[in-house]
Formats: C-alpha cells, sequence, structure tokens
C-alpha cells in the first residue's frame, strides 16, 4: 500500500470513528425507535420473551454492548460506562449505543475493501482515490452518522450486507479452498445481515444479478456451474439465519415457522401512519428525513439554544450521487455489454447493486421511511467516487477542476448540515435556515 494511501485510510477510519463516538451520550433519553430495541435488547439480557417485527441480531448486538459495558469493558476503554442512567431503562445511554457506534465506524472500512476488491485492472492511484473517497462518502453521510450514533438496527444490516460483498469479491482472488472458505465466509456475513432485517435480501439478489451478468450465461453447462456456486452461497445464509434466531425461539418457546407466520401476519395486517412517512421515489432526492430528536437549552445567558437530530443525508453529495446512477442508467447498454471499456465490470456491478437494493421497494404499499434506501445508497456513494478517479487522473484539466469543485460542495454540505446529525447546539434562525425544504422540518 502506497505511504499516501496508508495516511488516507487512516484519516477516513480516524473520522468515522471521532463522527460517530464524540459526546455519544448527550442525550440520556430514548431517541426515536431505541424505545423498542434497548428494551428489546434488556429482554434478552433478563430472559424474558419478547414479540419484535424483524429477526433477532440487531438487539443481540445492542445486547452484547449493554453486557459488555456492564461487566467491566469501561475498565479498559476511556468512556463511561457508568454516567446517568436513563430513566426508563436503568442504563447510562452509552452503554447501548456505543456498539452502533463501532459497527458503524467500520463501514467505511468495508467499502473500501469492496472497492479494491472490484478494481483490480486501472492504475494503482485511481484505484485508490476511488476507494477512499468512497469509504470517506459514506463515513461523512448525514444518514449513516446518525443512523450510527443511536441504537437502532440499520447499521447492522448494511454492515453485514456490505461484508457479504467484500467476501464474495475476495474469493475471485484466491483458489483452492481459500476459494470455497470465502464464499462460505459470505453466506454467513449474508444470512447475519439477513438476520438482522429481511431487506438484506437485497445484497443476494445484487450478488445473484451481478453473477450473471458477469458470467455471460449463455450454456447449460455454465448455468449449472452459477446455480450450484449460489445454492451453497443461499444455504449457508439460510443456514447462519436460522441458527441466530435460536436464543429467541429459546425464550418464546416457538418454533421457527411459527414465529415467520407472526412475522409475516403482522407485517400483511400492518397500517402505519407516520409523518415521516416516505415513497421509495422520493428517497435519492432526500425529500422526507426524519427527525430523531429536538430539545430546547434554556440557559441564563440571552437566548434561546436548540439541538436537532435528524438523518438528513449530504445534499451535495445524495444529488451527485442520483445524477451519477442516472448517467449509468442511461449508458446502460453499452456498460452491460461484454466488450465495453475496462471499468464496465465496476459501473455494472454498482449499478445492478444500487437498482436491486432500491427498486423492490416498488412492491411495497405501506408506509416506508427513508433509512430504508441506505443499503442502495452506497452504491451510489461509490459509483460517484469511481466517477471522480476518473476525472481527478485524466487529461482534462476541465474534469479536474469539476471534481475539484464537486469535493469541495459535499465537504461545504457536511460541514454545514453536521450539527442535525451530531445534535449540536444552534440558534433557532441557525436551525431554521437547514430547512432548505419544508419537508425538511
Amino acid at each position: 500500500m502506497p505511504f499516501a494511501a496508508t495516511i488516507g485510510l487512516i484519516a477516513v477510519v480516524m473520522l468515522s470513528l471521532g463522527l460517530r463516538f464524540w459526546h455519544l451520550g448527550q442525550f440520556n433519553d430514548l431517541v426515536f425507535d431505541e424505545v423498542y430495541y434497548v428494551k428489546f435488547a434488556q429482554a434478552y439480557l433478563s430472559q424474558t420473551a419478547i414479540f419484535d417485527a424483524h429477526p433477532p441480531l440487531g438487539k443481540y448486538l445492542i445486547a452484547v454492548g449493554i453486557w459488555l459495558g456492564e461487566h467491566g469493558l469501561g475498565e479498559y476503554i476511556p468512556f463511561n460506562f457508568s454516567a446517568v442512567k436513563t430513566a426508563d431503562v436503568g442504563l447510562s445511554s452509552f452503554s447501548y449505543r456505543w456498539m452502533n457506534a463501532l459497527v458503524g465506524s467500520l463501514i467505511p472500512i468495508v467499502v473500501i475493501g469492496v472497492s479494491q476488491s472490484l478494481d483490480s485492472r486501472r492504475l494503482l492511484l485511481k484505484k485508490w482515490i476511488f476507494s477512499l473517497l468512497a469509504g470517506l462518502f459514506v463515513a461523512i453521510d448525514g444518514l449513516f452518522i446518525t443512523e450510527s450514533r443511536y441504537a437502532l438496527i440499520n447499521i447492522y444490516m448494511v454492515f453485514f450486507g456490505l461484508l457479504s460483498h467484500y467476501l464474495w469479491l475476495q474469493s475471485a482472488h484466491v483458489k483452492g479452498q481459500s476459494k470455497a472458505l470465502f464464499r462460505l465466509s459470505s453466506g454467513l456475513a449474508l444470512g447475519a445481515s439477513v438476520a438482522v432485517k429481511w431487506n438484506g435480501l437485497g445484497y443476494f439478489l445484487s450478488l445473484l444479478v451481478w453473477e450473471v451478468w458477469r458470467e455471460r450465461v449463455d450454456r447449460r453447462k455454465q448455468f449449472a456451474v452459477l446455480l450450484t456456486r449460489f445454492a451453497g452461497l443461499g444455504l449457508m445464509a439460510l443456514l447462519t439465519y436460522g441458527l441466530i434466531w435460536w436464543p429467541h425461539l429459546h425464550l418464546a418457546q416457538d418454533s421457527l415457522v411459527t414465529v415467520h407466520q407472526k412475522l409475516l401476519t403482522f407485517h400483511g395486517e400492518l397500517d402505519a401512519t407516520h409523518p415521516a412517512c416516505a415513497k421509495w421515489y422520493t428517497w435519492p432526492l432526500l425529500i422526507k428525513p426524519i427527525s430523531y430528536w429536538y430539545v430546547e437549552n434554556k440557559s441564563a445567558q440571552p437566548g434561546t439554544l436548540v439541538q436537532a437530530v435528524n438523518n438528513l443525508g449530504n445534499p451535495a453529495l445524495w444529488g451527485l450521487s442520483a445524477a451519477t446512477v442516472l448517467v449509468l442508467l442511461v449508458e446502460w447498454r453499452r456498460i452491460l455489454r461484454p466488450d465495453s471499456d475496462a471499468i464496465a465490470p465496476l459501473k455494472s456491478y454498482l449499478l445492478i447493486g444500487y437498482l436491486t437494493n432500491w427498486l423492490p421497494w416498488i412492491l411495497v404499499e405501506r408506509c416506508t421511511y427513508n433509512y430504508l434506501f441506505m443499503p442502495a445508497a452506497v452504491f451510489g456513494f461509490m459509483a460517484l467516487a469511481l466517477a471522480m478517479s476518473e476525472w481527478l487522473c485524466g487529461q482534462s484539466s476541465l474534469y479536474r477542476v469539476a471534481a475539484g469543485i464537486m469535493l469541495i460542495g459535499i465537504a461545504i454540505a457536511f460541514l454545514y448540515w453536521l450539527p442535525l446529525s451530531l445534535g449540536l447546539p444552534l440558534t433557532p434562525q441557525a436551525l431554521q435556515n437547514r430547512w432548505w425544504l419544508r419537508s425538511w422540518i
């Protein structure tokens, strides 16, 4: 690894950690869906049977974080697990959030790994610019920061789903038993993603569609090889998924089939409404983010400060990502042609990953939320990073300047809307200035 790339990687990792752990326990209360997930995690720790609308792995991990905090982890790391406790659950807010922050901090690293595994035919400089920009975009995006700072579960699904892709892509670079090990590990990670939320299946669908394209299946023999390969992946994922349910089933004294019948009935009959409901086609446009927290802080000084937490993504990053994907869609015939340019495999992988994790939501008619776009958004960020790596290393000075302006715009948007991700104190007017759309309020 080049020295500059090493420095860049360390910078992305440190930035990711800092944004997710900074004042993590500042709101000593249950924020948004923490009212459910923290209590579910406590139920597992107290061996109490519960009904939950999602598979259990996300709550297991929150519970592990709580358990470690209560059993001495605070003696070895510089964080206070015994701070003022949240009244509803009798725990310090840091104790039930730090696991999310840690896993969320790792996602940019996995994205860098996916980018490196994909990009094997380009110049080293382009490859590392692509990878580091992709990881950086995830590290600084407001939606990913906010979801990582509270005891929510979407971040776990994205982490394991991307990890499954990384392991699968790595299997192409090894031979023999190592190849089989990587593929089995990919199935394990995929099963873990689905065991957090069922929409983790989008990661399986994207791998399947991409492999079908990559192999150019046109003969029965090739189809049989592909079928065998994905049967192994699916079986490993299914086995992992089933085993993860075992502690929950043991407490509930129920069977896997019965629990899933209850879950399907629950989701089929659910007719929920919420002010933050957002249709699938609005997600890339950031039409309706969710307000997670709002409080007024009246101090002895003149004036009132407010603190608001919103899961608004970086508007510049999301807009440019959506535009990049739109360009790929326009070029899809050329991108998917076997004899296209050298980076066509990268473009096809990113376009397929984006669409397979987004378009299935067309079939869902009930209330949906913008955080469901997280799996697709990562592929959009990577597509933008790929385009910028080409421009920054290309011959055209105009493209290099354009890429530089885009990066500056993303950085300015990151800093401007960062208070909404971290819950920093703002004057009411400063907060109002950040609501560029009426639907953001």
